[in-house]
């Protein structure tokens, strides 16, 4: 209903501009420019403020750490450290102990334990904030934190299973 009223008013606004010209006759025709304006109205939604458009509100940002998060780094943290020095106890004291990790090597050191591991365990932090803020709805964000965790339970039972 808009159009087609602006439509209308156009034309008259364009039949009147051509009958006020004291030179024009009844057969004269419009100018061009006049006939493209009523041809191709402006658009309703370019006379509008962009404001809304150049603006858009923010989404609200997941926040990568809650108390879910840091619980779970919390824990994948202390399976970490307590495999690492079960692992240096076990290598240190019992006489049959290997390491089963080939990066690590059959005789590592304690440097060498947590200078591979702790590396790993900062890049699964790194990598669980990026699933969380990318995928706040999903629980994409536990595997890497629970799959450490899973990995160094199994490593401690095999420490304490080896004495």
């Amino acid at each position: 209903m808009k159009t087609i009223s602006a439509i209308l008013f156009l034309c008259c606004a364009v039949y009147s501009s051509a009958q006020s010209n004291a030179s024009a006759t009844p057969f004269d025709a419009p100018s061009p420019q006049l006939i493209a304006s009523a041809a191709f109205p402006i658009p309703i939604e370019s006379r509008r403020s962009n404001f809304i458009a150049e603006n858009p509100p923010k989404a609200a940002e997941v926040r990568p750490s809650n108390r879910g998060f840091l619980l779970l780094a919390t824990l994948s943290a202390a399976a970490t450290i307590a495999d690492i020095e079960l692992t240096a106890n076990c290598l240190r004291t019992v006489p049959n102990c290997r390491e089963g990790n080939s990066i690590l090597g059959s005789d590592p050191s304690r440097s060498r334990l947590y200078g591979v591991n702790v590396p790993i365990y900062v890049g699964q932090v790194m990598l669980s904030r990026v699933l969380r803020r990318k995928f706040p709805e999903r629980k994409a964000w536990t595997v890497p934190f629970l799959s450490s965790t899973g990995t160094h339970v199994v490593g401690i039972a095999s420490n304490l299973g080896v004495r």
